[in-house]
């Protein structure tokens, strides 16, 4: 499974991922995942800490089936969340969207 892969099944998935965890008495750890993640951390990695009973000789597949959710490579890249400049960047080393200093938070993708 791709990054792109295991981001879209997650962002598809974790309204009902939500409800299981609040069902399963384990809402804190899928917090601490979507942390990671939000830190640098991998969908990939969230994925098999969700699943971990994936023999390693298939570790290359799916472990969750994608449920029609097709992995998408976008092109562009990041804008002032305001149109207050004319900034554009691109994501970090960690795969982290850039930050507008000024406004404190993420800036906005712009799809070419």
């Amino acid at each position: 499974m791709t990054e792109s892969e295991a981001r879209a099944w997650l962002c598809a998935e974790l309204p009902s991922l939500r409800r299981d965890a609040e069902k399963g008495g384990w809402t804190a750890a899928l917090e601490d995942m979507l942390t990671a993640l939000d830190e640098g951390g991998t969908a990939v990695e969230v994925l098999a800490l969700l699943d971990p009973g994936v023999p390693e000789d298939r570790a290359d597949e799916a472990p969750f089936l994608l449920f029609g959710v097709a992995g998408q490579e976008l092109r562009g890249d990041y804008t002032c969340p305001d149109g207050w400049c004319g900034r554009r960047a691109g994501r970090d080393d960690g795969n982290r969207p850039p930050m507008c200093r000024l406004r404190g938070r993420p800036m906005r993708f712009t799809e070419d």
